[in-house]
């Protein structure tokens, strides 16, 4: 007999599983892609393309962050486990540069495309095949992107450094409009009020008077709606701003910017508002440096007081600090919301709730040699900032000094010129003021050197490695084992303010360089947990 004929299985069709895609719409609030599609415009162009093609869209991401430098994109680097892990099998994106624009995160895509993790990308502006030729052209564009990015950049640079070279800045200054076609300063309609505040202050009066007098006058300035504010707001001048406004040598013609200055009375249709003299006057008047608070033994001590406000009602007073007794007999330091209208639930919240909090915010900021190097790249973007500062603090110096060598010579003329018959206690007194005023400029002079050699060399202004990791290695603990006073000095080292919601659940501003590293922390932490 001949071979037996199996009976054939009967046919079965399995469809293939479509690809699973998620969309992702990034755009810089960065400044560098202020040419780009808006996120709307980035969806709608995907979402029209996803119908065309018949791809399976599962989740739309947005993102407002810069492609420029890796690994501070949250939600990009979530996308890209979220794949590792089988919930998303693609990517669809406007184009290429939206999804990277350095070398790091383009090569982690290509490698993953290789290993198969990805299994595709799409874009509407761009025909992609997986395959060597499409990875090819996908490398090519990223290397565009990383190129279009670094020449905007230097472009920018040199740009913002010509118009300033010309007394051209972005800087607002009160009492100054820039013109739309110059860029460069003219006096506005609070320009005499603000130098009328200038000679109050040159006569005496308090920072919080020539403040209060601004106010009365309605001295202020309206925002301008930017792709960062969204709405116009009205800016009246706060005692801190009286301050940098009273320290800045622009008022007499010195404009200020990271790595240079430019002497605008060399521009002709520039206005100063006060002249030299008056300006190292009021310098003499003495600036005092922001310290932690005298600790009066006759006045009833509380740790953060001015510092707790209330997120209900975003009041501007902070909330009132005192001690309520407890059900058993103790006393407990208390923050209390007295805002006229206010609807906390609980109008006293208790410290406790804030410092346990605090104290596991700052176990957080222990780091390791290699998070100190991270952050130590981030806080270079802070150094500009710092050396405009110190910049206008030496001037602020160098113009007391300048005042109180003229009264040293003034002094001195007045000794010499002395009759024969001058009493000895005048003399003696006349040489004491005289040689206390040379002690002062002394003084000032050896201020105003290390000022100059952190102007050199800006990396002075980080603490070293081993000073910051002391600090913020052992935060926490000095925290906890503080005195209420030690808690406080440490406190206004750290904090701006501390605000406390409904759920007495607190939220902190943080100053730098120490919201930078929790930022750091955060990314750091979330990158273990993928891994």
């Amino acid at each position: 007999m001949g071979k037996k004929l199996q009976r054939a299985k009967p046919f079965s069709y399995e469809p293939t599983k479509p690809l699973r895609y998620v969309l992702y719409a990034r755009k810089s609030s960065e400044g560098e892609d202020a040419q780009e599609k808006s996120i709307p415009d980035q969806i709608q162009y995907c979402e029209e393309y996803a119908e065309r093609t018949e791809l399976l869209v599962v989740k739309t991401i947005e993102e407002k962050k810069s492609a420029k430098v890796s690994g501070r994109r949250e939600k990009f680097t979530q996308i890209l486990e979220d794949i590792a892990n089988d919930k998303y099998d693609g990517i669809l994106a406007y184009h290429p540069d939206r999804l990277a624009r350095n070398s790091l995160e383009s090569g982690m895509i290509v490698d993953m495309l290789d290993s198969g993790i990805i299994k595709d990308l799409k874009f509407p502006t761009l025909h992609f095949t997986n395959d060597a030729s499409g990875k090819l052209l996908l490398n090519v564009l990223f290397a565009m992107s990383k190129q279009y990015s670094e020449h905007l950049s230097e472009s920018v640079t040199r740009g913002v450094t010509t118009n300033f070279e010309q007394g051209k800045s972005s800087a607002y200054k009160w009492g100054y409009s820039r013109d739309e076609v110059t860029g460069r300063y003219e006096p506005d309609n609070n320009f005499e009020l603000i130098k009328s505040g200038w000679q109050m202050r040159l006569e005496g009066y308090t920072q919080q008077e020539v403040v209060d007098f601004w106010l009365q006058n309605d001295v202020h300035r309206m925002t301008k709606i930017t792709r960062k504010n969204k709405r116009i707001r009205k800016i009246t001048i706060s005692k801190q701003m009286a301050s940098n406004i009273f320290a800045s040598p622009f008022y007499f013609g010195i404009l200020i910017q990271n790595e240079q200055e430019v002497d605008l009375r060399k521009i002709s249709d520039f206005t100063p508002m006060i002249d030299e003299e008056t300006y190292n006057a009021v310098q003499a008047m003495g600036r005092k440096k922001a310290r932690v608070p005298i600790y009066s033994e006759k006045k009833t001590f509380y740790p953060f007081r001015d510092m707790v406000f209330c997120s209900v009602c975003n009041s501007d007073t902070s909330m009132r600090v005192g001690k309520n007794k407890s059900s058993d007999g103790t006393y407990g330091l208390t923050y209390r919301c007295d805002t006229e209208g206010c609807t906390r639930a609980i109008k006293s919240v208790r410290a406790k709730y804030f410092l346990n909090d605090l104290y596991d915010k700052l176990d957080m900021m222990k780091l390791t040699d290699k998070e100190y190097d991270e952050y130590s790249k981030e806080i270079d973007s802070h150094t500009d900032n710092n050396l405009i500062k110190i910049r206008t603090e030496k001037r602020s110096l160098e113009g007391r000094r300048k005042h109180l060598q003229a009264n040293v010579d003034k002094l001195s003329r007045q000794y010499a010129a002395l009759p024969e018959n001058t009493p000895e206690t005048v003399r003696t007194r006349l040489i004491q003021d005289i040689e206390e005023l040379q002690s002062s400029v002394v003084d000032i002079e050896s201020d105003v050197e290390m000022l100059k050699k952190k102007i050199a060399n800006p990396a002075q202004i980080k603490l070293s490695k081993e000073e910051f990791l002391n600090l913020v290695n052992t935060a926490g603990d000095k925290m906890r084992a503080g005195t209420p006073v030690e808690k406080d000095i440490l406190a206004r080292k750290l904090l701006l303010n501390i605000h406390l919601d409904n759920e007495r659940a607190p939220s902190y501003l943080w100053k730098e360089p120490f919201a930078t590293l929790l930022e750091i922390k955060q990314i750091n932490s979330g990158a273990a947990k993928r891994t």
